[in-house]
């Protein structure tokens, strides 16, 4: 059985912040880029670090766009500029690969248009999947191979210097047990084994917040992937273990080992799911006030039965 939240949308600071409104200088900007009246705006998830907004304009038929803007602007920073000609360049990218992402329209990274970072990019089709797509039969294989066709995106040469490099968001400097959780030698050995060191592996091109949270569904097919503004190169296995301990807590651990096993087979070499990685993503949602117990109920089981394989 699925929670009542199915899917657990984690961000970098744990501080998913509500809608906003689109100003009437970003709404002019987006008629101006599409070359159709803007009809209506609607709030879709706000997210930590962007706010998206659907924006329907006018045409034969009419058409829906996402205006994607940043939620957290600070006098002098360059980050969300830098933020968003990142995310233009992996959708053009993505665009070049055919994956079913959003493609891009147009970029105002400096915000001299909209008054902030902006990205206008096209809408997807479908939903964020519930309780009866989980159930589908297919459902963990086809989150699979969405995520080896990720992996297989082409980021060498040119495209590469526009693709930030993996990195964790827990230094494990001062790494500290969830503050609800009753077992914190548990979380004493996973810092340990992530300190130990990670094993080889290439740096290939990830979505780096891979969860069914970040897909989007027609009944019990999966139609995209969606919110790519962390896509890094690094390892695959982070994001196979990132999907993995959402799908834990979310539906079930015989569902986090048929999506692990179908993209194995999808791969054909040696698997690149490895234990470590489980205990990296689970370590790297700390320092997280977020982790209540009926989260850890089901994450530490998880988090155990990695490190007993390691």
């Amino acid at each position: 059985m699925l929670a009542q939240q199915p899917f657990l949308l984690h961000s970098p600071d744990g501080r998913p912040r509500p809608p906003a409104v689109p100003t009437p200088a970003s709404l002019a900007w987006v008629r101006a880029r599409t070359g159709g009246r803007v009809l209506s705006a609607e709030p879709l998830a706000a997210g930590a670090v962007h706010h998206n907004v659907a924006i329907t304009v006018d045409g034969n038929p009419p058409r829906r766009v996402v205006l994607r803007w940043s939620a957290d602007q600070r006098p002098q920073d360059d980050a969300p500029r830098e933020a968003i000609l990142r995310e233009a360049a992996v959708l053009s990218l993505l665009e070049r690969a055919g994956l079913c992402a959003p493609r891009l329209i147009a970029t105002d990274p400096g915000g001299a248009q909209c008054g902030v970072p902006t990205l206008l990019m096209t809408y997807l089709e479908g939903r964020q999947p519930d309780a009866d797509t989980a159930r589908s039969p297919e459902f963990a294989a086809q989150l699979g191979a969405a995520a080896h066709d990720i992996h297989r995106v082409d980021s060498t040469g040119a495209a590469a210097d526009a693709i930030a490099p993996f990195r964790l968001y827990n230094d494990l400097v001062d790494p500290r047990p969830p503050r609800h959780s009753g077992r914190p030698a548990l979380w004493e050995r996973a810092f340990s084994a992530v300190s130990a060191g990670a094993p080889a592996a290439p740096a290939v091109f990830v979505h780096r917040d891979y969860h069914a949270g970040n897909t989007l569904w027609s009944g019990s097919t999966l139609t995209g992937v969606v919110d790519w503004n962390t896509a890094s190169l690094g390892p695959a296995g982070f994001d196979l273990s990132h999907m993995r301990w959402n799908l834990a807590v979310s539906v079930g651990g015989d569902a986090a080992d048929r999506f692990a096993a179908h993209y194995d087979r999808l791969a054909g070499r040696e698997p690149a799911h490895h234990p470590y990685w489980d205990v990296v993503a689970v370590v790297d949602l700390l320092p997280e006030d977020g982790l209540g117990p009926a989260v850890l109920e089901r994450l530490e089981p998880f988090l155990d039965a990695a490190l007993a394989r390691l």
